[in-house]
C-alpha cells in the first residue's frame, strides 16, 4: 500500500514537472514571436523612414500650433525660402508604397518666410477618422514654377508633446493613433502611426453627453416641470440608444449628484461638469438644454449652438432630424443664427467691456484672450481648449480653474436647446416625445460617424 502511495506520488509529481515544462516552452515561442513580430515592425518602419525621407531636404518646417479637435488634426507653421516662385503648398501624408493623402492647406508669403495652416475651420483640416492601419509622415510639400516638388519634415516648435488618439467604435473596432514628433537621421518628423486595439481604455469614451443643469441648479422652470430633470431623462435615453450603436458614452451627471451641489459653480472642480468631461477622452460632446424666454412666444422650436470658426454640416444635420422626427420646428430667433436651426453665439463687443469691467470690480486682471471670435457660452467654449479659446485659468475666484482650458485636444462641442419650457407645445412635445427627439440624434450621429 505505501509503494502505492509513493508512485502515485511520483507520477503526479512528473506529471507537475511536465505541465510546467510544456508552459515554459509555450511561454518562451510566445515571446520569440512577439519578439520576431516587434523586430519585423521595426525593421520595416526603418525601410519605410529610409524610403520616405530619402526625399527629404535638410531645411525644416516649424509646427508652432497643432491641435486636435474632435475628430480633426489641424496644424500652423512657418518655413524659410529663399525662392518665392512658388506655385502650390500642400500638408500631405505619406507612407511606404501608398499614394500622397493630400490635406487643404492655406499659405502666404511674407518676405522671405512662407506661414502655412490647415484652415481656421477647427472641426476641419485632417480627418483622423479616415486613416488606415499604418504609419504616416506628415510632410510640407511645396511645388515651385519650375516645376519642382520639395519635401519638407515638420519640427515640433510647441509646448505640446505627443498624442493618442482613439478612433470612435465602429464595428466594434477601434484604432489608436500615436501622433508623435521624433527623429531620424538628425532630421525631425511628425509621425502618425495607426494600429488596430482591442478595446478602448477604460477612461477613453466615444461620445460624452452633457444633461445640463442638475443639483440646486433646476435650470428653466414651468409649473412642477424642471429643466434639469427633462434633460436628464432625454440623456439617459440617448445613451442607451448610443450604446446600441456600439458607442462607448459618458454621461456628466446621472442624478445621483446632491441636491444641493451648485452645478452652475462647480463645473470646474474635480467633479465639475467639465472636467468629467475633459477626462472622458471623447471626441463628440453634446449638451442638452431645455430654453425659455420670459416674453411670450407663439413657437418655439430646436436651437443648435456650436462655438464659432466651424463647419455646420453637422450641427444642420442634428436640428434637421430634430424638426422632421419629433414633429417640431426650427427656431423663429434670429439672434446669433447662421442656419435653420443653427447658432453660433460669440462675445460682442459690449460683452467682452462688461467682462472687463466685471474683473475690475472682482479684483482681478481681465481676460487678455477674450475676441469676438470667443465662443460666449462656456459648456462650448471651455470643452474646446484652445480650439475654442477656453480661458477661465482661476484669476476669477468664483470658478476653479479649467484643468483643460490650455489643452491642445479638445470636445467638438454642441449645445442642443430642444424646445422652449415657457412654450407650451414645446414642453409637451418633450414631455410626451421625448424618445423621438434622442432618437433624432442618435440617427445624425451614426450618419456623420457611423456611416
Amino acid at each position: 500500500m505505501k509503494k502505492n502511495k509513493k508512485r502515485q506520488k511520483r507520477v503526479i509529481r512528473n506529471r507537475i514537472i511536465l505541465i510546467a515544462f510544456i508552459i515554459l516552452i509555450a511561454i518562451i515561442v510566445i515571446l520569440i514571436n512577439n519578439n520576431s513580430k516587434e523586430n519585423a515592425t521595426v525593421s520595416a518602419d526603418l525601410d519605410s523612414k529610409s524610403e520616405i525621407f530619402s526625399n527629404i531636404t535638410g531645411v525644416t518646417a516649424e509646427v508652432s500650433k497643432y491641435i486636435v479637435y474632435g475628430t480633426h488634426l489641424n496644424l500652423e507653421g512657418s518655413i524659410n525660402v529663399t525662392n518665392s516662385t512658388i506655385d502650390n503648398v500642400k500638408l500631405v501624408l505619406k507612407s511606404s508604397n501608398s499614394d500622397e493623402i493630400v490635406i487643404d492647406t492655406d499659405y502666404e508669403i511674407n518676405d522671405s518666410t512662407l506661414e502655412f495652416t490647415t484652415g481656421e475651420i477647427i472641426n476641419e483640416g485632417l480627418d483622423l477618422e479616415s486613416l488606415g492601419r499604418k504609419s504616416y509622415y506628415l510632410l510640407l510639400k511645396v511645388a515651385y514654377t519650375n516645376g519642382q516638388d520639395k519635401y519638407y519634415s515638420l519640427e515640433n516648435k510647441t509646448n505640446y508633446s505627443n498624442i493618442d488618439y482613439y478612433t470612435i467604435t465602429k464595428n466594434s473596432e477601434n484604432n489608436k493613433i500615436y501622433i508623435n514628433f521624433g527623429e531620424y537621421n538628425s532630421v525631425p518628423y511628425l509621425n502618425l502611426a495607426a494600429n488596430k486595439v482591442e478595446k478602448l481604455p477604460d477612461d477613453v469614451y466615444d461620445i460624452v453627453i452633457d444633461p445640463g443643469h442638475g443639483g440646486i441648479d433646476a435650470g428653466a422652470v414651468n409649473g412642477n416641470y424642471y429643466e434639469a430633470d427633462i434633460v436628464l431623462d432625454c440623456a439617459q435615453k440617448l445613451k442607451t440608444k448610443l450604446e446600441e450603436l456600439g458607442l462607448k458614452v459618458f454621461l456628466t451627471r446621472d442624478g445621483t449628484e446632491d441636491e444641493n451641489e451648485n452645478t452652475a459653480y462647480n463645473m470646474y472642480d474635480d467633479n465639475g461638469r467639465i472636467t468629467k468631461a475633459m477626462e472622458a477622452n471623447a471626441k463628440i460632446f453634446t449638451s442638452l438644454h431645455m430654453n425659455s424666454n420670459q416674453a411670450y412666444l407663439a413657437n418655439g422650436g430646436v436651437e443648435v449652438y456650436t462655438p464659432g470658426k466651424f463647419n455646420y454640416d453637422f450641427a444642420q444635420l442634428l436640428a434637421d432630424n430634430i424638426v422632421k422626427m419629433a414633429n417640431t420646428n426650427y427656431s423663429l430667433m434670429t439672434t446669433n443664427r447662421v442656419k435653420n436651426g443653427v447658432y453660433m453665439d460669440n462675445f460682442t463687443q459690449n460683452d467682452i467691456e462688461q467682462a472687463n469691467e466685471e474683473a475690475i470690480a472682482g479684483g482681478y486682471e481681465p481676460y487678455e484672450n477674450i475676441t469676438t471670435d470667443t465662443s460666449y457660452l462656456f459648456m462650448l467654449r471651455e470643452t474646446g481648449g484652445i480650439a475654442t479659446g477656453a480661458y477661465v485659468d482661476g484669476r476669477n475666484t468664483n470658478y476653479s480653474a479649467n484643468k483643460y482650458y490650455n489643452s491642445n485636444i479638445g470636445l467638438e462641442s454642441y449645445l442642443i436647446e430642444l424646445g422652449y419650457m415657457s412654450v407650451q407645445e414645446d414642453l409637451d412635445n418633450i414631455l410626451n416625445n421625448s424618445d423621438a427627439y434622442m432618437q433624432a440624434v442618435a440617427e445624425s450621429i451614426k450618419t456623420q460617424y457611423l456611416n
